[in-house]
């Protein structure tokens, strides 16, 4: 199951936040967890290896000289979303009953809404694996486009060889997206799909701009925002369906690095 929770905020007072707030909101959606399921948020807390949610950064307010600046009375929201059954079914209970106030990095927000509905919010969702996956497996798109978008809109970086990477480099960007599925989803694609990535696909247009990331406490990573198209050189059918099907995927997984705290939120766009 796969769920993306938009949690809408009012600020009661005016405030001055760090503008990466990537690992507050981490930490939050851990102490919501805590609520809902102690088990589980211990198993957050502790678990190895890809984590099974994102968690967006705060969007409210106006950033500026690496500070969040935010007035009394402004509304904005969070975005989480969750890659396993256990992780959506607490953020569908949020979404049934959410909080009357959250804090982020100590600053006390109103909740006044919490959604799974895209028709509410845009960057909300849920969907089950086999739903999701259905346009493109089996029989899949008779003629999928050669030509696939993405969006990335917070920034993002990849981690490859002991390096940071912040170029959305084809087998990077897809090889993120299948590393995700194969770890969370209940039924495997082809490894190959890595292979076709790297060797078949093309990084065609990009218009994106250069971003700080944070990186662990203090430090600071380049990574970048903007849009991105990848072209296939081969265009064959059961290929494609499987890179359409990673970047449908990509809506609720992240891309590359720091997911869990507010890096790589991106989706498929012109589909």
């Amino acid at each position: 199951m796969l769920t993306s929770l938009i949690i809408q905020l009012t600020a009661p007072t005016d405030a001055r936040l760090p503008a990466a707030l990537g690992r507050a909101s981490q930490a939050l959606l851990l102490r919501l967890v805590q609520q809902v399921d102690p088990p589980l948020a211990d198993a957050l807390h502790h678990g190895d290896g890809p984590r099974p949610y994102t968690a967006s950064n705060l969007v409210l307010g106006r950033r500026a000289g690496g500070s969040l600046h935010i007035q009394a009375g402004q509304t904005g929201w969070l975005r989480f979303t969750g890659l396993t059954r256990p992780v959506s079914q607490t953020l569908q209970a949020l979404a049934a009953d959410p909080p009357a106030s959250v804090e982020v990095d100590g600053q006390p927000f109103t909740v006044t809404g919490a959604t799974l509905d895209p028709a509410v919010h845009p960057w909300a969702g849920q969907i089950s694996y086999q739903d999701l996956a259905a346009p493109f497996l089996l029989a899949g798109q008779a003629g999928p486009p050669a030509r696939i978008r993405l969006e990335f809109v917070s920034p993002t970086t990849f981690k490859s060889r002991g390096r940071f990477v912040p170029l959305p480099l084809p087998e990077l960007v897809f090889g993120s997206l299948l590393d995700r599925w194969q770890t969370f989803a209940p039924v495997a694609l082809n490894p190959e799909l890595r292979r076709f990535a790297a060797e078949v696909v093309h990084l065609t247009r990009y218009d994106l701009q250069t971003r700080a990331a944070p990186y662990k406490q203090q430090g600071l990573r380049v990574g970048f925002t903007g849009q991105a198209d990848f072209t296939a050189a081969n265009r064959d059918r059961y290929w494609l369906n499987m890179l359409h099907l990673l970047a449908a995927f990509a809506f609720y997984s992240g891309v590359g690095y720091g997911t869990a705290s507010g890096l790589g939120q991106a989706r498929a766009i012109g589909r």
